[in-house]
C-alpha cells in the first residue's frame, strides 16, 4: 500500500513539473512587471487558487473523478497527512484556500470535472468578482492565469 502511494506522489510530482515547465515556456514572454499594483502581489493573489487547483487535481487523481461538492474537497484535504499536503504543494491552510484574497469572496468551483490529459482547457475555479475587471482562473491544464472579464468568461462556461 505504501509503495502505491509513493508511486502516486512521484507520478503527480512528475506531471506537475512537466506542466509547470510547459507553462513557464508558454507564458515566459508575457512575464514582466505589473505597473498597476493593487496592493496584493501576484504571488499572494494566485497562491490560494493554485493550492485549491492542486487539491482538486489530487482528488481527481485519487478518486478517478471530480469532486461533487466543496465538502468533498475539504474532506479530502483533511484526510491528507501534513507530508502529503507538502508533497502536493497544497499547504496546511485548508480554510483560506477556498477564499480569494483579492475580492474576499469564495472561489467559484466547477464540480465533477475529470481533468483528463489532452482534454479541453476549461476553468476549474475562479474568482467570483476579481479586481479591476480581471479574474484569476484556475485552468484544467494545471495553472492559474489572470484574464480580463471577456476572456475569463470563455473558461467559465
Amino acid at each position: 500500500m505504501l509503495l502505491g502511494a509513493t508511486n502516486t506522489i512521484r507520478q503527480f510530482r512528475a506531471r506537475l513539473c512537466v506542466i509547470a515547465a510547459l507553462s513557464l515556456f508558454l507564458a515566459g514572454p508575457q512575464l514582466g512587471c505589473n505597473s498597476g499594483s493593487s496592493g496584493v502581489t501576484e504571488t499572494e493573489g494566485k497562491t490560494r487558487l493554485t493550492r485549491l487547483l492542486r487539491l482538486y487535481q489530487v482528488y481527481v487523481n485519487k478518486k478517478k473523478k471530480g469532486p461533487a461538492s466543496e465538502q468533498e474537497l475539504r474532506d479530502l484535504g483533511k484526510q491528507l497527512t501534513p507530508q502529503e499536503r507538502e508533497d502536493f504543494l497544497i499547504g496546511d491552510d485548508l480554510e483560506n484556500i477556498f477564499i480569494s484574497s483579492r475580492d474576499k469572496q469564495p472561489f467559484v468551483i466547477k464540480y465533477n470535472l475529470r481533468l483528463e490529459p489532452g482534454g479541453p482547457t476549461q476553468g476549474v475555479a475562479w474568482e467570483a468578482k476579481g479586481k479591476d475587471g480581471k479574474r484569476y482562473v484556475a485552468l484544467s491544464v494545471g495553472y492559474v492565469e489572470e484574464y480580463r472579464e471577456e476572456a475569463a468568461q470563455e473558461y467559465m462556461k
